[in-house]
């Protein structure tokens, strides 16, 4: 390769990822930036009276070890039982589940729990999907079968749409087993970050890719873009793409004794499948295109940039060794050379925020952090971007050939093993009783 293209390339490509990097790094730390955020984006100091009835959709497929126990937590909900929907919704041939469903409803005395069942081809968007037209709550929610949800969840929901004008609600996921699998502390990160901080970035920004559960939605709103992509592999972005260009109001609350608490993946291969499904379906919202119809240039740049972003992380990966070659062998201007370590000084940025960011989860949950975990995260950190890397690049090879069955992540409840029976549940303070 000629001198004049090789140095060409390598200033193009390190401006490109340290513009990349910088706006990451602005989203990931959005919510630490202002006290004032980090107070905004908690539960309110006081529960209004209740007022809105929720329908929980809980698409559940070969579910039958965890949907019991779900569905047991969901019942101690501190918020009246008449406006509370649970729906199961499952395929006819899942007669565990149905079963399990139906037995947990039995002993622990739910009244309000409705086994929905339909026949054909599963899917959870096409489960949802028949849950919305069966809904008979005004707000609906969606919860996968597995998750611990807080008993206080659907009064903090209902005071926040009396009180903010919001059209569409993320609450915060954090997966919680931190310390069951070598890359386990990374994974807790992504959502760490994800859900504590760059949500509320995309909220402002009004172009939002929503998460997969815990987003409660206006069921007009819902019926009015058309509910769910049944075809695609991440339903839950393409709605909030949808919802955005519709011009709803996205509101974020963050609190960490009240996120829905899950699992890690139980294994490493069972992460690159469900990190191939993501980054899959990303590329199918990107290629169906409803992003470019958001209305400013920032939104398309925004939510363009999450789409592409793995995609773009796997090339970086595959390529920092080179450059860093190449600028440590090959006489290039100073300014390139120096450039061309961006990757490195950008992954040691990197790892610095992801110890910090362990330390905050721990913080947050009132888990104590060994150090032992700080160091396996450090000695982790380049094999679990190896691991994106595969995940990404698989994507793209099932996406091009047109493989795009859904690969089912398998949920064992991991997260509850050894946590207490049930969180700890404090009454409701009504606004008429604040002092």
């Amino acid at each position: 390769m000629p001198h004049d293209i090789l140095t060409g390339l390598v200033l193009v490509v390190a401006v490109v990822l340290l513009v990349q990097a910088v706006a990451s790094l602005v989203q990931t730390l959005y919510i630490w930036d202002s006290p004032d955020r980090i107070r905004a984006a908690g539960k309110p100091a006081t529960y209004a009276r209740p007022r809105h009835g929720f329908t929980v959709l809980l698409p559940a497929r070969h579910e039958q070890d965890v949907i019991g126990e779900t569905l047991r937590r969901l019942g101690e909900a501190r918020y009246p039982t008449r406006l509370v929907e649970l729906m199961v919704i499952c395929t006819a041939d899942d007669t565990a589940t149905i079963a399990a469903a139906e037995r947990a409803a039995e002993e622990h005395g739910l009244t309000n729990v409705t086994v929905l069942v339909f026949h054909g081809t599963p899917g959870k968007s096409r489960a949802m999907n028949l849950g919305l037209a069966a809904a008979k709550h005004d707000l609906v929610t969606i919860f996968d079968s597995e998750d611990d949800v807080s008993p206080e969840i659907f009064s903090i929901v209902d005071t926040l749409y009396q009180r903010r004008r919001i059209d569409v609600l993320q609450c915060g996921v954090q997966l919680m087993d931190h310390d069951s699998h070598w890359f386990s502390a990374h994974n807790v990160l992504e959502y760490f970050f994800w859900f504590k901080s760059r949500m509320h970035y995309f909220a402002k920004e009004g172009a939002v890719p929503l998460g997969g559960n815990t987003v409660f939605f206006r069921a007009e709103d819902l019926r009015e873009v058309g509910g769910w992509d049944e075809h695609g592999l991440t339903e839950d972005a393409d709605l909030g793409i949808r919802l955005s260009i519709a011009g709803k109001s996205f509101g974020v609350m963050y609190d960490a004794e009240h996120v829905t608490r899950e699992e890690v993946p139980h294994s490493t291969r069972a992460f690159v499948k469900q990190r191939t499904r993501w980054n899959q379906g990303f590329l199918q919202v990107l290629r169906k295109g409803d992003w470019w119809r958001l209305p400013t240039l920032r939104q398309k740049v925004l939510v363009g940039s999450v789409l592409t972003a793995p995609s773009f992380m796997a090339v970086v990966i595959a390529c920092a060794p080179l450059f860093i070659l190449i600028g440590m062998t090959m006489k290039l201007p100073v300014l390139v050379s120096l450039l061309s370590f961006v990757p490195l000084m950008l992954a040691v940025v990197m790892l610095c925020t992801s110890v910090l960011g362990l330390y905050e989860f721990g913080k947050d949950q009132g888990i104590r952090i060994s150090p032992y975990r700080y160091l396996a995260l450090v000695v982790s950190f380049v094999p679990y971007q190896g691991l994106l890397m595969v995940s990404a690049v698989r994507a793209t090879y099932r996406e091009l050939t047109g493989r795009r069955g859904w690969e089912k992540t398998v949920h064992t409840g991991r997260h509850r093993i050894g946590a207490q029976e049930a969180r700890p549940v404090l009454a409701p303070v009504m606004a008429s009783e604040a002092a």
